[in-house]
C-alpha cells in the first residue's frame, strides 16, 4: 500500500477553504477558546428579546467555528492515524465539544422558564427566523428540560455516556482473540475480523462454515463480559430516559427525532408480515449457488461478481450518467467536487478504512473513500455523494440551526443514489451474470438494511423493555432472545448454527439505542422516492425541495414533500413489492 505522500495530489483532500494550514487552525482554535467563555455573560439574563437574540448570534458563531475546527481535525487524522500531531489536535478539539456543552447548559433551562406566549411571539418574530427551530424545540421539550443544576450535571456526565461503547471498541481492538480455522483440505488458517470477511466470501464451503462459527463463537467466549457491558449500556439508556421524564427509552428516542411511534410499529409489523420474501431470497440464492442446504455461513458468498474495473474518473462518469435523472445541476456539483479535491479517494498507509461524508456549516462537503476500482466502490461513492448533496442543498437553503437534517432522514439521499445506480447498471447490460450480480447486490443490501436491521431493532426493543420492567436479564436471556429472532427471520430452510446466539454482542450500533431501525426506514423511503420519480408521482423539484429542507419541519412532514407517509402501510407495500419484483427476476434468470 502506498504512503500518503505518494498519492497524487488530485486524489487527496484540499481543505484550504476550511483552514489554509495547521497554523491557521491553531489560531482559530485559540480565538474560539477565548470566545467560548463569553457565552456565560448571558447566564441569568435570558429574560428579554435583546439578550436572547444576542445569545443566539454568539452561539451560532461559536458553533460554526467549533464544527469547522472539529471536522478539519477529524478528517486530517483519518488520513493517517499514525500521525501523533493530528491525533493530539483532534483530542484538543474533542475536549472543546464537551466544554461548550457544559458552558451552554444553562440556555435551555432558562428559556424553558419563559411562558409559551412570549416564546411563540419570538418564533413569529422575523429577527428570530434563523433560530425558530431551537425555540420551537424549547416549547415542545419543556416538560423534559430539567433544572439548571440537573442539566449541568447531565452535561458533565456526557463524557462518560460512551464508556460502554468504548469498552466494546477497545475489546475488539485488543482483547478479542480468534482461533485458527480449517479449510476443506484440513489446513489451519489464521482468523481475524478482516480475514473473516474474506473467508465468508470464499468458494470453500467448509472454510465459510468454520469461519462463521468462529466469528460468532469467539465473542461467545467473552459472553459474560459482553453481556454485562451491554446491559450496563441499556441501564444507562433507561436512566437518562427516566431522568428526562419519559415512559421508555423508545419514547425518548422517537421524541427527539420527532417521529411517531406508529412508524416503529409499522416497520416491525410489515417486515414480519413479509418474512416469507426474505426466506424465499435465500432459497433462490441456494439454487443459484447449487447448494444442498443454505446455511447462515453462505449469506455473503456470491460467485456472480462483476469483473469490471473502474478508475476514479470513470466511476464519477458512471455515477453521473445514472444520476442524470436528478438533473444537470445535481451531477454538475458532483463533478465539481471531484475536480476541486473534495473527495479523498485512495487508501494509503495509516488511513482509516471505510467511507463517509462530512460537512461544516457554510463550508463545502467532503467525501472520504478507500476506492479500489470495484463495482462496490462505485456504489459506495454514489452513496456518500448522496449524503453530500443532501448536506450542500440543506446548507444552501437553511440557516445554520435549521440546516442539519435529522439522523432519521440521513440515509435517504444516499440510498436513493444507490438504488438509481443499481437500476441503471442492471438496465445497461444484457449479460446474464452481470444482471445476476446487480440483482443480488440490491437484494442482499435490502436484506441487510431492512430485514436484518429490523431484526436488530426487535432485539434491542425486547431487551430495553425487559430492563424497564425490572425483569432479570442475564447472558442467557440475551442469547436466547436473539436466537429465537434469528430462527423467526430465516425460517426452517436455512441451517442455523448455535453460535449465532452470540451475534448480538458483535453489533456496535446496539450501544446507540434505537438507532438501527432508521437504516430500514431510510431504504424504504428511498425506494418509494425512486418509484415516485419513475412514475411521475413527484417531480425532481419535489425531491430537491426535500433535500433542501434540513430540519425546518418534522421528518415525517418533510417526507410528505416526496409523497412518503411512513405512518401508513403504503410505503412498506411499495418497498416490499420492489424487492419481490427483483427477486422474481433473479429467480427467472437462475432457471435459464
Amino acid at each position: 500500500m502506498k504512503k500518503r505522500e505518494n498519492i497524487e495530489e488530485k486524489y487527496k483532500w484540499d481543505f484550504s477553504d476550511y483552514f489554509k494550514d495547521d497554523e491557521a487552525w491553531e489560531k482559530e482554535y485559540a480565538d474560539y477558546s477565548n470566545e467560548i467563555k463569553g457565552i456565560t455573560y448571558f447566564d441569568g439574563k435570558l429574560d428579554n428579546k435583546k439578550n436572547i437574540l444576542e445569545m443566539f448570534k454568539m452561539l451560532e458563531n461559536l458553533s460554526i467555528k467549533l464544527e469547522a475546527l472539529y471536522i478539519y481535525a477529524n478528517c486530517v487524522r483519518d488520513t493517517d492515524v499514525t500521525n501523533t500531531k493530528s491525533m493530539a489536535r483532534l483530542n484538543k478539539v474533542t475536549a472543546k465539544l464537551t466544554e461548550q456543552s457544559v458552558l451552554t447548559s444553562f440556555i435551555e433551562p432558562q428559556l424553558s422558564l419563559l411562558d409559551n406566549e412570549f416564546l411563540n411571539g419570538l418564533i413569529k418574530d422575523p429577527d428570530f427566523q434563523d433560530y425558530s427551530k431551537m425555540l420551537k424545540d424549547v416549547v415542545r421539550e419543556k416538560e423534559h428540560i430539567l433544572s439548571r443544576e440537573c442539566e449541568e450535571i447531565l452535561s458533565q456526565s456526557s463524557s462518560y455516556q460512551d464508556t460502554f461503547k468504548e469498552n466494546h471498541t477497545n475489546f475488539e481492538g485488543g482483547d478479542l482473540k480468534f482461533n485458527k480455522v480449517k479449510n476443506a483440505k484440513g489446513k489451519l488458517l489464521p482468523m481475524g475480523q478482516s480475514l473473516a470477511s474474506l473467508y465468508l466470501r470464499d468458494k470453500d464451503e467448509v472454510l465459510r462454515e468454520n469461519a462463521y462459527k468462529e466469528l460468532q463463537g469467539a465473542y461467545g467466549r467473552y459472553n459474560n463480559f459482553l453481556s454485562t457491558n451491554y446491559l450496563g449500556s441499556v441501564k444507562k439508556d433507561v436512566f437518562y430516559a427516566r431522568a428526562r421524564k419519559f415512559d421508555s427509552v423508545l419514547d425518548s428516542a422517537l421524541f427527539y427525532e420527532e417521529v411517531d411511534k406508529v412508524v416503529y410499529e409499522m416497520l416491525l409489523e410489515n417486515t414480519l408480515k413479509n418474512l416469507g420474501l426474505n426466506q424465499k431470497f435465500f432459497e433462490v440464492k441456494r439454487k443459484l449457488l447449487g447448494l444442498k442446504k443454505f446455511k447462515l455461513s453462505d449469506i455473503y458468498y456470491n460467485p456472480f461478481v462483476s469483473n469490471k474495473k473502474y478508475t476514479f474518473e470513470s466511476a464519477i462518469n458512471v455515477v453521473c450518467d445514472a444520476l442524470s435523472v436528478l438533473g444537470k445541476d445535481y451531477t454538475d456539483y458532483i463533478r465539481y467536487m471531484a475536480e476541486k479535491r473534495m473527495i479523498d479517494v485512495y487508501p494509503n498507509e495509516g488511513k482509516v478504512s471505510g467511507a463517509y461524508e462530512t460537512m461544516a456549516t457554510k463550508k463545502t462537503p467532503r467525501v472520504f473513500t478507500n476506492f479500489m476500482g470495484t463495482s462496490n466502490d462505485v456504489s459506495t461513492l454514489a452513496h456518500e455523494l448522496g449524503h453530500a448533496m443532501h448536506s450542500v442543498l440543506s446548507d444552501k437553503s437553511q440557516s445554520s440551526f435549521n440546516a442539519g437534517y435529522t439522523i432519521f432522514l440521513a440515509e435517504i439521499a444516499s440510498t436513493v443514489n444507490e438504488t438509481i445506480l443499481n437500476d441503471h447498471m442492471l438496465n445497461c447490460t444484457d449479460d446474464k451474470k452481470e444482471k445476476i450480480f446487480y440483482l443480488n447486490e440490491f437484494l442482499s443490501n435490502f436484506y441487510a438494511t431492512v430485514f436484518r436491521q429490523t431484526m436488530f431493532a426487535d432485539f434491542e426493543d425486547k431487551i430495553h423493555k425487559k430492563v424497564e420492567k425490572n425483569e432479570e436479564v442475564s447472558a442467557k436471556v440475551l442469547n436466547d432472545t436473539y436466537f429465537e429472532l434469528v430462527k423467526k427471520f430465516f425460517g426452517k430452510k436455512v441451517k442455523i448454527f448455535d453460535e449465532v446466539k452470540f451475534e448480538w454482542s458483535r453489533i456496535p450500533h446496539f450501544y446507540r439505542a434505537y438507532y438501527v431501525y432508521k437504516y430500514a426506514t431510510g431504504l424504504i423511503s428511498a425506494i418509494n422516492i425512486v418509484e415516485n420519480l419513475r412514475t411521475g408521482k413527484i417531480k425532481v423539484d419535489n425531491y430537491k425541495k426535500f433535500l433542501s429542507s434540513g430540519c425546518s419541519d418534522t421528518p415525517l412532514n418533510l417526507l410528505k414533500i416526496v409523497k412518503v407517509d411512513l405512518t401508513t402501510e403504503e410505503p412498506f407495500n411499495v418497498a416490499f413489492k420492489y424487492f419481490s419484483e427483483r427477486l422474481s427476476l433473479l429467480e427467472k434468470l437462475s432457471k435459464q
